[in-house]
């Protein structure tokens, strides 16, 4: 049986925007300290930025209206 090999060569700046890609990967799956600084991640929260909308859904066969929260 034979056997076939494949070999792929890449330019060099190819594979610097490759480990760039795998450390930022990396650094995004642990969530480090030095990863949200580096990408400047925040969390994600309505609250403290602005109003909050409340809107009311009315059943149009005149069932309950209204916020019940």
């Amino acid at each position: 049986m034979k056997t076939v090999k494949h070999e792929i060569k890449l330019e060099r700046s190819v594979k610097i925007i490759l480990c760039i890609f795998a450390v930022g990967v990396f650094l995004n799956a642990f969530a480090t300290p030095i990863a949200k600084e580096l990408f400047g991640t925040k969390d994600a929260n309505a609250y403290g930025e602005g109003p909050i909308h409340r809107i009311t859904l009315c059943n149009g066969f005149g069932g309950g209206c209204g916020y019940t929260g």
